[in-house]
């Protein structure tokens, strides 16, 4: 019968007392500096009574305990004994060899060098050897966890440095202590995995603040049953791919994405709950996290324009994957997912991509629909796509047609469109720019460091009545963020017109490569009248540029 043991302890005891192992798959260290300082606050008021600082669940693997949960807190304590240890060192006090070898190395019973008292997961535990227990300065971060690594051992120092100020090193000595006989904890110690993963849901039920991703990580394990091994693997697998390219948050967003691809639009504070009542067996968990592994390519693909999966692809493809992002959507994704995954033909998929980006554009002008209803939506499409229902583009069209702002809603809208963010005036002025061009040879860069947006009527105009006598105040708060008052600009004339008059913006507007800026020196004046029809002409192009045809 597998064995439960609950134990009360002291942290600076049990991290001295035991052999300490993260898991592979567990995730990297997350707290940051303001967990950290939260809790030596609290460690700080509570001194010298003692302090609860929660439950440590583990698994006796025999040689070594493995972590269930817990691993930020004892990492973080194994910070502050390596920050004590350098500390002592750098003021030559004989005791932190003593430091080092209670806490942070020790001498194990088979091996003839120390072992490490606690080592971090795969993606952490080299540079926390390297930087931290071996303290080489010189060892390079690579990872989030990394940064967050040295920034609470830094604000760590400084707290001990704090304490030698005020109380010498006698004040080091008591907090040492005090995690060692004061600092408690609770050890929940079982005898095998399955066990330890119903303890840790259970802390949750119980009000435990977990994560989304520890939750379901931590349900698909349980479900794998005698697949365990299989289950950490591919969980580590994808994982690791998203840590690499991205960062730790992107891996909830793209299962988030993935299962909503899979089952209709779930909500981020619902995902755990729909997948723990969803996936209730072995082959349920072995077959989502198959999946998941298999798709976290097609995932990276959708955040990188020059992944090198779109080599196999028309060019036109990265081309769209680069515009959504260029425009922060990610509401799509499900959809996005479920195109690359299913659809085989490649210009089938070239088509697709252009509808949704087609259809986002006209969604963000119109603003027919909220990014809660687009998301819905495209996830509504993504399942049908994974179910056989939509096999191709047209049928993707059909099936999303009611939902897209007709090419006279679009047109009208984008006549009298205002866009206050810069990013998606840029790329809106670029793709007209692009359409006054028979080809590509010059384009407007993507680069804000090289080409400005430009407010013709300025933002904040030096002197509004002499310089703009066809606005006053109110109309001017009207028409300024207007798209027909805006254009593109190389960065260094944008800088030497700043909030001149028209005619004097023109001279250098006239010096400009980009036809959208150069044909503004057709007008004689600058006011409502000729901002509505620059902006009336963009909106004829736009129908044609985000057109909803295949």
């Amino acid at each position: 019968m597998a064995r439960i043991d609950f134990e009360k302890d002291t942290v600076g005891h049990f991290i001295s007392d035991n052999f300490l192992r993260v898991p592979l798959y567990q995730r990297s260290f997350a707290w940051e500096v303001s967990h950290v300082e939260d809790l030596f606050n609290d460690i700080t008021n509570s001194y010298p009574e003692d302090y609860f600082i929660g439950t440590i669940v583990v698994t006796d693997k025999g040689d070594y305990l493995e972590i269930v949960d817990g691993q930020q807190r004892l990492a973080t304590i194994s910070l502050f004994y390596i920050a004590v240890r350098d500390f002592l060192k750098g003021i030559n006090n004989e005791k932190a060899k003593y430091i080092e070898n209670e806490y942070i190395l020790k001498e194990a019973l088979r091996d003839e060098d120390k072992k490490q008292k606690l080592e971090l997961n795969s993606v952490d535990n080299h540079f926390y050897q390297k930087r931290f227990i071996e303290n080489n300065q010189k060892e390079e971060k690579h990872r989030d966890s990394h940064n967050r690594l040295l920034s609470v051992y830094k604000f760590i120092s400084d707290f001990i440095k704090n304490i030698y100020d005020r109380d010498q090193v006698n004040g080091i000595f008591n907090y040492v202590e005090f995690f060692h006989k004061n600092l408690q904890v609770i050890i929940v110690k079982v005898s095998d995995d399955v066990n330890a993963f119903t303890i840790f849901e259970t802390l949750n039920d119980r009000g435990l603040v977990l994560s989304q991703t520890d939750l379901i990580k931590n349900h698909l394990f349980h479900k794998s049953g005698d697949s365990l091994q299989q289950a950490q693997d591919k969980w580590s697998r994808f994982t690791g791919s998203i840590e690499l390219a991205e960062c730790e948050e992107e891996i909830l967003q793209y299962v988030r994405y993935y299962w909503s691809s899979q089952n209709g639009l779930i909500r981020e504070k619902d995902l755990f709950k729909d997948i723990k009542n969803k996936i209730t067996n072995k082959n349920q968990a072995i077959t989502l996290l198959e999946n998941l592994e298999r798709n976290a390519e097609l995932y990276l693909a959708l955040l990188n324009p020059n992944h090198q999966f779109w080599k196999e692809y028309p060019y036109e493809c990265a081309v769209y994957i680069g515009e959504l992002k260029e425009l922060g959507l990610t509401q799509n994704r499900p959809l996005l997912l479920a195109v690359l995954g299913r659809f085989s033909d490649r210009d089938e998929v070239k088509k697709a991509l252009k509808l949704i980006n087609s259809w986002s554009v006209r969604n963000l002008i119109t603003g027919i629909a909220s990014g809660g209803t687009l998301e819905k939506e495209f996830s509504n499409l993504a399942k049908l796509i994974n179910d056989g229902k939509i096999k191709d583009v047209s049928e993707l069209l059909s099936s999303m047609q009611h939902l897209i702002p007709t090419d006279e809603q679009f047109k009208k809208a984008f006549e009298i469109a205002t866009v206050s963010k810069a990013n998606l005036a840029r790329y809106y002025l670029r793709k007209l720019e692009e359409s006054y061009r028979p080809t590509r040879e010059v384009s407007p860069s993507q680069i804000p460091e090289r080409v400005n947006l430009e407010h013709i009527l300025p933002e904040n105009p030096a002197n509004l009545k002499n310089d703009w006598p066809l606005f006053d105040e109110n109309i001017h708060r009207t028409y300024y963020r207007r798209l027909g008052n805006l254009t593109l600009l190389d960065t260094k004339m944008n800088s030497d017109i700043r909030d001149g008059s028209f005619e004097a913006k023109k001279g250098v507007y006239n010096q400009s490569e980009l036809l959208i800026t150069k044909n503004l020196t057709s007008f004689n004046n600058w006011g409502p009248e000729e901002i509505e029809k620059r902006q009336s002409e963009f909106a004829e192009k736009a129908v044609n540029i985000w057109r909803i045809k295949i």
